[in-house]
């Protein structure tokens, strides 16, 4: 099914706002990589998923649901009912905006249709939220207010209401532990180490299951103790005790626990619950045997590195379980996944374990770390999209970096993906995985890594050379030597190239904005900023000053600015779109949006800019975005590729022209045209051809906008000549304004 997402930009040409509809469509391009299709190609990526199987569109069949901490957003996959899943973002269209931290989907009020229960941002507790069935059967949600002074679950403490603490970092079990029909959960104490146990007394005070009232029951459930000091669980001597013999040779008492996972189901068919645990300070998971009661938890066996009966589950760090019925073949299996965004698994992150068993009696073996994420492009932990055609067919490629890909020497990963460009003419559009280490950049690996491609003509020499931002702000450069219609060939790179620094996570994008026939340098930073570094070279040998205070450059270009309220990192990545009458400036940023910006003949680059819009309608893709425009299959038509925090990509069609007016915009066209000849111009320069009394006011501006010369023109008049004296060598604008609008025109004068 496809997405629309619709963008309402004002656009300020002359005096006038203009108001344009920009729809972007997703779509699903065939892609292939090592000889097999990609399904889920545009997917985007899985970094931290948290899944979980429920009906999202009311069909009758298990869908995939996943919260992912890599940007706080919620994913999603049609399932058939035979273990295929196709992708499917529309079916969490209606899914709340606020989330974080953790989502467990239970249908607690027994309705038929599945609720939330999810981290309370900012007072470590526990918020949930009602599900409801749309007409079109997808879900949305009201959140419920239980009567404190905040919308959060209570229960009696001491005479007080008090708040069930779970932090963001740990993952409780919402499950029915007494077997009663409604929902009990456990959790992490305030001061770890030791599982609570909140009973549900919605049943029993004779409410049935559309209520949640809890009680603590027990401080101690299942008598276990986890220290955060080894996998092991500490084990109490039987049904009802609490460990507590603890030893700390240096006297400071209990060892304090950090973070974990709980996953509660019945593993070895005895009628009780047992529990999963993932710990922050470890790449494995414990599994911890009940052998008590209903009434009384005891765990009292355990498997330290789960499944050492089989292949241990290595996830670097924190992993959780998750109980799910992923190949849907009516048993559940466990897939276990990262709960850490930073310093851990990225791409290993579906760890699938198939029950072989039954329900009763499960058998979990082993099948992949990378259930799903097999068939995705999914580059690790961010992807820097850029268009290039490469083997210069007239077809546009793809060139994607990733800032790193974990890996179990705890090395970072960073290299150039090539997808080349394979639609057939006139048919669908299709790339093909054909290099993983394009121009050979995991050789920098060492001494660089976050690498950003750009790439645009510096020397005139016809073909397209290459500029890639690093992690720690500094550019390298390539000149591509192949000539014109060639398949590029690079020379050998040049690091700090002319010493250009933006900071950190430099993302460059080569254009020539100020019009002066040499290619310019913008470089996002992650400092929200875009410097722009003007070409002092000339038009075959490019050259910039590194100081961004010298003339011509600005350390804030248009006085962008992509960081979020409150936060000091904005991770631009520019892109620019020029027509005749203006420039776009196009930018990803952390937050998973994009923001556009417009400068035109009526303003200089070295102003601010206009704000056409900080975010695209309705498009997130779950933090830092990275947007890269190509017209894939010629129809005329922009195709919007976009990288995410996850390491993944997603594809958009568009109805954005590339005709004359190149641009995701088009001005508003003026009823009148006219004509500047001799150009190029010399000595005197004619403008003429509008009708009488079209044009009321004749500019002459450099490509800077500063206004250099105006004539009011009187309305008898069609033509108007001025002489060039005292004009240097270079790009000029001549602009005409009247009733009718604004046209403009370029010429050079020599």
């Amino acid at each position: 099914m496809l997405k629309h997402f619709i963008l309402l930009v004002l656009v300020a040409f002359s005096s006038a706002l203009i108001a344009q509809n920009i729809e972007l469509t997703r779509t699903y391009p065939v892609v292939r990589a090592e000889g097999r299709p990609l399904p889920l190609a545009w997917f985007g990526g899985l970094n931290t998923p948290q899944t979980q199987a429920e009906d999202l569109d009311g069909d009758g069949v298990d869908d995939l649901y996943f919260f992912d901490k890599a940007g706080e957003i919620h994913l999603a996959m049609r399932g058939d009912g035979m273990g295929n899943y196709e992708e499917a973002p529309e079916l969490t269209a209606h899914f709340p905006d606020t989330t974080t931290g953790w989502i467990l989907l239970r249908d607690f009020d027994a309705d038929g249709t599945p609720d939330i229960f999810t981290y309370a941002e900012s007072v470590d507790a526990i918020r949930v939220l009602r599900g409801h069935r749309r007409a079109d059967g997808l879900l949305e949600f009201s959140l419920i207010d239980f009567g404190g002074a905040l919308p959060l679950i209570y229960f009696p403490f001491q005479g007080n209401r008090t708040l069930i603490f779970v932090s963001s970092i740990d993952y409780p079990a919402v499950e029915d532990f007494d077997f009663d029909g409604d929902l009990d959960l456990i959790t992490f104490s305030v001061n770890g180490g030791y599982v609570e146990y909140y009973q549900n007394q919605s049943v029993e005070r004779g409410f049935g299951t559309d209520t949640l009232i809890y009680t603590l029951e027990t401080q101690c459930w299942g008598g276990f103790y986890e220290s955060g000091i080894t996998t092991k669980l500490d084990l109490s001597s039987g049904p009802g005790e609490c460990f507590d013999n603890f030893t700390n040779p240096s006297g400071g008492g209990r060892p304090r626990h950090s973070g974990s996972s709980i996953t509660a189901f019945d593993y070895d068919g005895n009628g009780l619950l047992d529990v999963m645990l993932g710990d922050v300070s470890f790449d494995r998971l414990v599994l911890g045997l009940n052998n008590g009661t209903v009434d009384n938890a005891w765990i009292s066996a355990q498997d330290s590195a789960w499944n050492q009966n089989e292949t241990i589950l290595d996830i670097a760090s924190f992993p959780a379980a998750f109980y799910v019925d992923i190949d849907q073949d009516g048993v559940r299996d466990i897939i276990g996944s990262p709960s850490v965004v930073l310093n851990g698994s990225d791409v290993s992150v579906m760890w699938y374990y198939r029950n072989e068993g039954t329900e009763a009696s499960p058998d979990f073996v082993f099948q992949d770390d990378r259930k799903l994420v097999r068939d995705m492009i999914d580059l690790g932990t961010s992807a820097n999209v850029t268009v290039f055609d490469y083997d210069a067919d007239g077809r546009p490629d793809l060139v994607l970096g990733n800032n790193d890909e974990y890996t179990p020497e705890n090395s970072l990963d960073s290299r150039l993906r090539l997808l080349r460009n394979v639609t057939p003419d006139g048919g669908e559009i299709a790339f093909e995985l054909t290099d993983e280490d394009y121009l050979g950049m995991s050789a920098f690996q060492t001494t660089g890594w976050a690498f950003a491609p750009t790439f645009g003509d510096l020397d005139d020499d016809g073909d397209l050379d290459v500029v890639i931002g690093n992690r720690d702000g500094q550019l390298f450069y390539g000149e591509n030597t192949a000539g014109p219609g060639n398949t590029a060939t690079f020379a050998q790179l040049v690091f700090a190239w002319q010493g250009l620094d933006a900071g950190q996570f430099s993302k460059p994008f080569l254009s020539d904005l100020d019009r002066d026939g040499k290619t310019d340098l913008l470089v996002g930073g992650f400092d929200g900023r875009i410097r722009f570094y003007r070409n002092i070279g000339t038009e075959t040998v490019p050259a910039f000053n590194a100081d961004v205070a010298a003339a011509g450059n600005m350390i804030q270009l248009g006085a962008i600015n992509t960081n979020a309220p409150g936060v000091s990192t904005g991770h631009p990545n520019p892109w620019v779109i020029q027509n005749p009458n203006y420039t776009l400036v196009l930018s990803g940023n952390r937050t998973g949006n994009i923001q556009a910006y417009r400068f035109g003949i009526d303003s200089a680059y070295t102003e601010p800019f206009t704000l056409l819009t900080k975010t695209v309608d309705d498009l997130d893709v779950g933090g830092f975005s990275n947007p890269g425009f190509g017209d894939f299959d010629g129809d005329g038509k922009l195709e919007v590729v976009v990288g995410n925090q996850r390491g993944g990509v997603t594809f958009f069609t568009s109805n954005l022209n590339t005709d004359a007016t190149t641009g995701l915009l088009s001005a508003v066209r003026p009823d009148f045209d006219f004509a500047v000849s001799p150009n190029p111009a010399s000595e005197l320069l004619i403008a003429s051809g509008w009708p009488q009394g079209a044009v009321r006011v004749l500019t002459l501006l450099d490509v800077n906008g500063r206004v250099l010369r105006t004539e009011q023109v009187q309305q008898a008049r069609t033509q108007v000549q001025w002489k060039l004296e005292g004009l240097s060598t270079g790009v000029y604008i001549v602009r005409a304004s009247g009733p009718g609008g604004v046209a403009a025109r370029k010429v050079v004068v020599r």
